[in-house]
Formats: C-alpha cells, sequence, structure tokens
C-alpha cells in the first residue's frame, strides 16, 4: 500500500509513513491500500521540461568538447587525443537529443539513437582524418553498450520481485559489458581475439552476485529497492 499524503510505499504493519511522517490511519484506509502510488512518483518531464533539460546538457556538452579541442590544438598543433573526447560527447548528444524528444517506443528510440551516433561517429572519423577507428572499435563498442543495455531492461522488465537481485544483475552486465569491451578492443589493436583483465573481473564479481541474489530470493524476496532505501 501507500501512502495517501506522499505516495511512499508502506508495509502493511505501518502506523506512521516514514517519509512525510503522517499516521497511516487518519488517512482514507480503501484509498491507502487500494489507490496508486502518488501521482508524482511516477511523473515524468513535460516537453518544455524535456527541452530545457536538453539545452542544459547540450551547452555543458558542447563548452567541454571545445575547450578539449582548443587545448588539443594549442598543445599539439593538432586535434589528437581531443577526437576521443568529442566522440564520446558527441554520442551522449545524440542519446539525450533522440530521448529528449521521442516519447514513443523505447526500443525504436534507442535503434534511432544508434544509427545517428554512429553516423555522426564516422562522420567525425573522416573529417578528422578517414575511417580508422569508428567502424572497427567506436560503433560494435556502442552497439555492445546497446544490446547490453536492452537484455537488462529486458530482464528488469521481467523480473517478479524488483530488489536487490536488480543490482546483482546490474553487475551482470558490467561485467558482460567488460568481456565485450576487451574483446572488441584487442580485435582493434592486435587483430585478435583476446580476453584477459575482463575475466578476472568477470571472476570477481561472480561472488557479488551470488551474495545478492541469495539475500534476495531468500531471506526477504520481494523487498522493493525504493522501499529499502526510503525513496
Amino acid at each position: 500500500m501507500y501512502c495517501k499524503n506522499c505516495g511512499v510505499e508502506l508495509e502493511e504493519d505501518m502506523l506512521v509513513c516514514p517519509l512525510c511522517g503522517k499516521p497511516v490511519h487518519d488517512q482514507d484506509a480503501e484509498s491507502a491500500v487500494d489507490d496508486k502510488p502518488a501521482s508524482y512518483l511516477k511523473a515524468s518531464l513535460n516537453r518544455t521540461q524535456r527541452r530545457f533539460t536538453w539545452e542544459i546538457i547540450s551547452i555543458i556538452l558542447g563548452s567541454g568538447i571545445v575547450a578539449a579541442l582548443i587545448v588539443n590544438l594549442i598543445i599539439s598543433k593538432k586535434i589528437t587525443w581531443s577526437e576521443y573526447t568529442t566522440a564520446s560527447g558527441l554520442v551522449i548528444f545524440c542519446y539525450v537529443s533522440i530521448f529528449a524528444f521521442w516519447t514513443k517506443n523505447k526500443l525504436a528510440g534507442i535503434a534511432s539513437a544508434f544509427i545517428l551516433a554512429s553516423g555522426g561517429l564516422l562522420l567525425l572519423d573522416v573529417i578528422t582524418g578517414g575511417v580508422s577507428w569508428a567502424d572497427r572499435l567506436a560503433i560494435p563498442l556502442l552497439l555492445g553498450v546497446n544490446v547490453i543495455g536492452l537484455i537488462y531492461m529486458k530482464v528488469v522488465q521481467s523480473a517478479r520481485y524488483k530488489g536487490i537481485n536488480l543490482i546483482a544483475y546490474a553487475f551482470m552486465g558490467a561485467a558482460l559489458l567488460c568481456i565485450s569491451a576487451e574483446w572488441i578492443i584487442s580485435f582493434f589493436m592486435w587483430g585478435t581475439w583476446r580476453l584477459n583483465w575482463s575475466v578476472i573481473v568477470a571472476a570477481c564479481v561472480v561472488p557479488v552476485v551470488v551474495i545478492l541474489l541469495f539475500i534476495h530470493f531468500r531471506l526477504k524476496k520481494g523487498q522493493d529497492l525504493k522501499r529499502t532505501f526510503h525513496v
């Protein structure tokens, strides 16, 4: 059930809301048991807010990219390391722009952002001296992030209980991301598939994942993250 006053989720035996302090029994009992959380908890940014947020992020990204390019040109007299900071900023800008104005299907939005970002990376690579890293390094890495991110989102959506198991799944996703990144980077650098440090990272993550899943499924199945952290 949810607090009618502030919308936070309550335990069945709670007498007072831990967030706003309002006594549960003073609220409308029927509404407290059956109603959905207060609307502001599910509120999303409206079009004006999304546009304002997009403008702020764009200014920050643009300022960082320009500053990096200027410093790089002053020191090296040409674009070298700032190419990668520009690429990173460009990818973030593409995704932020798509999701700032895209309110329909999320999968289509991610696909559109990936296509847009890939095109931007290729264009940047061509402008700075020819296609040398975009097609064999940046775009495969971006594809790996998108695929693993989509798998994680699907797992979260299909999870019956959303508790600390989501943290365990996030660790698993991070381990897979490290393995895919080393795989792609090794092929780009040496032309062969090599796995070294990412396997060590994954091996270190496994015990953490096992413990988190044990806690979730054995000790308190179904504990909600928002309720655990009082958000």
